[in-house]
C-alpha cells in the first residue's frame, strides 16, 4: 500500500508539473484575458480594502517598492515539513506566469551587422533578398493558387480530366508508355477543356511556336478573368512600349520569332537594373559568367547585362544557341530557366525530346521550369490579343530612344551631361551600365579606349562637338589621376598605400561602399604618381611563421596575407604551388576555412609572373617564429606588458603568483599550460606578464642554474629564423 501511495504520488507531482508548463502562445492569451477581466472588475467595482478578495485566483500582494511578495507558505506545507502525513491530491495548477513584454510591444530584432561578422559577410537571408519586380511577385503568388502543387494519387481542387487509373492488365501500352497517354500526343492532363476550344480559336496566335495546353489556358484565364491578373496585364501592357519595339527589332535581325522577346518581360518585367537573389541582373537575367560568355562586360565599372541593347543583342545570340542545339522553341525556352545541362540531363533519363512529356514526369522538371514556358506562351498570347483580354484601351509607355556619343576612359557622367545640356540624372537613367556614374579607366598607361554613352535623343551632335572643344572638360580628372589593378589579396588600404594616398581618397574616387569588398581583377582610378615615381612595394609590419624550416633552389619566398573568402585553391593557383604544399608549409587544416589576416608564406619558382597577386619580401616585414620568445614578447608589448619568468618560492601555487603580478588563474593556467592545482617546487620556473620591472632576486638560484629553459633563448630562436631563410645543399 505505501509503494502505490509513493507511486500514485509521484505521478500526480508530474502532472502538476506539466499543466504548468504552457506553451508560449497560451502565455500570451492567458495574459491578455488576465488583463481584460482585471480591467472590467476594475471598471465595475469599487476598490476594496486590503481584508478582501476578489473572486476567482487570488493575486500575489504588492510590495511597497512595487514588486510581488514572494507567496507565504500554506498550512499543508508546513505541516509536511514538521513531518506530518502528507496529502496526494492534486491541487490548483500554478499561476500562468505573465508574458516578459506588455502585449502589442514590438519584439527586438536580430542585429545584422553582428550577424555579417559572424558569418564572416553578408547572411544567406541577405543574399536571397533582391530587389524584384511587383507584377512577377504577385504572379508568383497567384501560381500558388492556380497550380497547386499536388502528391501523387491525391486528387487536386478540379480536375482538367486526368485519365481514369488503369485496371489490371492495361497498365502500359505496346509503346511502353502509361495507357491513356497517346505515344503521338502530349498527356491528357495539358490538353484544354472542350468548353475553351472555341474561345480559343478566336485569338490571334503570335509567331512564337505555342500549345494551348491547360497550363497555358489557365494563365490566358487568370488574365482575363481575375482581377489580379488583369492589373498585371495592363501594367504589363503599358511597359512593353519602352523597349519592345527595339528588342523585336533586334530578334528580327537575327532571325529569331520577334515574339520570343516575351521571355524577357517574364524575366524581368521590363525592369533593366533588377537583380535576382541568385545574382541575375538586367531585362535577360544573365548571370555574371553567362553574360560574359555572350559579350558582355561585367566588372565593377561596367555591368552591360543592365544596357537594354548590349543584353538583347547576347540574349539573341543565346537563344538562337540553344535552338539550334535542342531544336525546339519550348526546350529552348526551358533551358534558358533552367541551364542546358539540366535539361540534357533529364532528357536522356526520361528518354524524351517533347518538353510537355517532361513537364508531366514526376521529378523530370523543376517546377519553376514546368510554368516558365506556359507563362511566356501565354503571356505572348495576350500582347497579340490586346482587345480580347480588355487591354484596348491602355496606351504604351513611350518608347525609349537615344543617340550614342563616344567617349575616352575616366569621363564622369556629369561631363557628358554638361556638354548635353541635360541633367545628369536623365543620364543614369539612360546609362545603368556604367556603376560608378564614368566610364571604366583605361588599364594601362598611354591606352585611349573608347566607350559609348547614350544621351537623349537629337542630342548626340551637340554633345560630341562639346565634348571635342574641352580635351579635359570641366571638373574631370582625366590627366591627373592613373588606373590601378586590383591583385589578389589587395584592400583598399593597400591600394592606397601603393600610390601614396589615402583610402579615403580612393574610395571617393571609385565611389566604393563602406561594405563593399575589392575583386581582385577589376581597375580603380586612383591619383597619378610624380613623374618618374613607381608605385610602393607591399609591406606589412610582421608575419607570423611556423618553427618549421624550409629552404629550395630555384624558389623564392614570399608571404601572402589572407583576405575573405580566400580559397587554398585560389592562392595556390595564384603562386604556381599546390593546396598540399600550401598546407605543408604553414601548418594548416585543409578542411578548415582560412580566415583574413593570416599569413601564409609560399616558396615560389622564380621568374613566376606575380603582378596580379599581393604579396610580401622577406625584407619588407619582420618574421615572429611562432611561440617563440620574440613571438610573445612582439604581442604583449603592443598590450604594454612584459614577459618574465620567475622561479616559485616554498609553499607557492598558480594562484598565489598569480595575485602578486596581477594575474587571474585561468590566465596563469593558460600561460604555463598546467592545472592551477600542480603542486610547485620551489625554484620552479613560472610565465608571467606584467606591466613592472621584477627584481632579478625573485629567480631562485635552483630556477636560474639547474632547470632547463622553458623555451628557446633569444640567440637559439634568431638562428632557427635564420636557417628558415638560407638555401640548404
Amino acid at each position: 500500500m505505501a509503494r502505490r501511495d509513493l507511486i500514485r504520488g509521484e505521478l500526480c507531482a508530474t502532472l502538476a508539473l506539466l499543466v504548468g508548463l504552457c506553451p508560449a502562445a497560451a502565455f500570451a492569451e492567458k495574459s491578455e484575458q488576465n488583463s481584460t477581466v482585471a480591467s472590467k472588475v476594475k471598471s465595475e467595482k469599487p476598490a476594496s480594502t486590503s481584508s478582501s478578495k476578489p473572486e476567482g485566483k487570488a493575486a500575489a500582494p504588492v510590495s511597497a517598492s512595487g514588486g510581488s511578495k514572494a507567496p507565504t507558505p500554506n498550512k499543508s506545507s508546513a505541516k509536511s515539513n514538521s513531518g506530518s502525513p502528507v496529502s496526494h491530491k492534486i491541487g490548483k495548477a500554478p499561476a500562468v506566469p505573465q508574458s516578459s513584454l506588455p502585449v502589442g510591444a514590438p519584439r527586438p530584432e536580430p542585429d545584422e551587422v553582428a550577424r555579417e561578422q559572424v558569418a564572416g559577410g553578408p547572411t544567406q537571408e541577405k543574399m536571397e533578398r533582391g530587389l524584384e519586380d511587383p507584377e512577377l511577385r504577385a504572379l508568383r503568388d497567384a501560381e500558388q493558387v492556380l497550380f497547386p502543387r499536388t502528391l501523387p494519387g491525391l486528387e487536386s481542387g478540379w480536375s482538367w480530366g486526368l485519365p481514369e487509373p488503369t485496371q489490371p492488365g492495361t497498365g502500359l501500352s505496346a509503346s511502353g508508355v502509361p495507357a491513356g497517354m497517346d505515344d503521338a500526343a502530349p498527356p491528357l492532363a495539358d490538353e484544354p477543356i472542350p468548353a475553351d476550344k472555341e474561345w480559343l480559336r478566336s485569338l490571334a496566335l503570335p509567331n512564337l511556336p505555342v500549345k494551348l495546353g491547360a497550363r497555358v489556358v489557365r494563365y490566358l484565364k487568370f488574365y482575363r478573368d481575375t482581377p489580379r491578373g488583369l492589373a498585371i496585364a495592363r501594367i504589363w501592357a503599358a511597359k512593353v512600349g519602352r523597349y519592345m519595339p527595339a528588342m523585336m527589332a533586334v530578334f528580327a535581325r537575327a532571325g529569331l520569332p520577334t515574339d520570343l522577346v516575351y521571355l524577357s518581360l517574364i524575366e524581368s518585367g521590363q525592369n533593366p537594373t533588377i537583380f535576382s537573389p541568385a545574382g541575375a541582373a538586367g531585362l535577360w537575367q544573365f548571370m555574371p559568367e553567362s553574360g560574359r560568355m555572350y559579350g558582355l562586360t561585367v566588372d565593377r565599372w561596367v555591368d552591360e547585362r543592365l544596357d537594354p541593347q548590349r543584353s538583347t543583342e547576347a540574349a539573341a545570340r543565346y537563344l538562337r544557341d540553344l535552338q539550334q542545339r535542342f531544336g525546339s522553341w519550348d526546350l529552348a525556352m526551358a533551358a534558358y530557366n533552367m541551364g542546358q545541362t539540366g535539361l540534357l540531363r533529364a532528357m536522356r533519363q526520361y528518354n524524351t525530346n517533347n518538353f510537355w512529356r517532361l513537364s508531366e514526369y514526376e521529378a523530370a522538371l523543376p517546377w519553376e521550369t514546368t510554368l516558365y514556358v506556359p507563362k511566356i506562351q501565354a503571356i505572348a498570347i495576350v500582347m497579340n490579343n490586346r482587345k480580347a483580354f480588355g487591354l484596348d484601351d491602355v496606351e504604351r509607355d513611350q518608347p525609349v530612344s537615344f543617340d550614342t556619343v563616344f567617349v575616352s576612359g575616366q569621363t564622369a557622367l556629369q561631363d557628358v551631361a554638361g556638354a548635353a545640356g541635360v541633367p545628369v540624372e536623365s543620364l543614369r537613367a539612360l546609362n545603368p551600365q556604367y556603376l560608378a556614374d564614368r566610364t571604366p579607366p583605361n588599364i594601362r598607361r598611354g591606352e585611349r579606349s573608347r566607350y559609348s554613352v547614350y544621351v537623349p535623343l537629337g542630342l548626340g551632335a551637340q554633345t560630341t562637338d562639346a565634348l571635342a572643344k574641352k580635351e579635359t572638360p570641366a571638373g574631370s580628372t582625366v590627366g591627373q589621376t592613373t588606373s590601378a589593378l586590383v591583385r589578389l589579396g589587395d584592400s583598399l588600404e593597400s591600394v592606397a598605400y601603393r600610390f601614396r594616398t589615402t583610402p579615403e581618397v580612393v574610395r571617393r574616387m571609385n565611389q566604393i561602399r563602406a561594405d563593399e569588398q575589392l575583386q581582385d581583377g577589376s581597375v580603380l582610378l586612383v591619383p597619378a604618381l610624380e613623374a618618374g615615381a613607381d608605385p610602393a612595394e607591399d609591406r606589412e609590419d610582421y608575419v607570423v611563421v611556423p618553427h618549421q624550416a624550409y629552404a629550395f633552389p630555384g624558389r623564392d619566398r614570399v608571404f601572402y596575407k589572407v583576405c575573405n573568402n580566400d580559397s587554398l585553391n585560389e592562392i595556390a593557383h595564384a603562386f604556381s604551388v599546390t593546396p598540399g604544399e600550401l598546407v605543408r608549409w604553414n601548418g594548416l587544416d585543409a578542411d578548415a576555412t582560412l580566415q583574413a589576416d593570416m599569413t601564409l608564406q609560399l616558396f615560389v619558382p622564380q621568374h613566376t609572373d606575380l603582378s596580379r597577386v599581393r604579396y610580401i619580401k622577406p625584407n619588407n616585414t619582420q618574421m615572429l617564429l611562432t611561440g617563440s620568445v620574440e613571438f610573445i614578447e612582439f604581442f604583449e608589448g603592443q598590450k604594454g606588458r612584459n614577459r618574465v619568468v620567475v622561479g616559485a618560492k616554498p609553499g607557492d601555487t598558480l594562484s598565489k603568483i598569480g595575485s602578486r603580478y596581477g594575474m587571474s588563474v585561468s590566465m596563469m593556467e593558460r600561460i604555463n599550460r598546467f592545472p592551477r592545482d600542480k603542486q610547485l617546487r620551489s625554484g620552479e620556473p613560472v610565465v608571467v606578464y606584467t606591466k613592472r620591472s621584477v627584481p632579478q632576486a625573485e629567480l631562485s638560484v635552483e630556477a636560474q642554474s639547474v632547470l632547463p629553459p622553458v623555451e628557446p633563448s633569444q640567440q637559439e630562436s634568431q638562428a632557427s629564423l635564420d636557417a628558415a631563410v638560407t638555401p640548404r645543399n
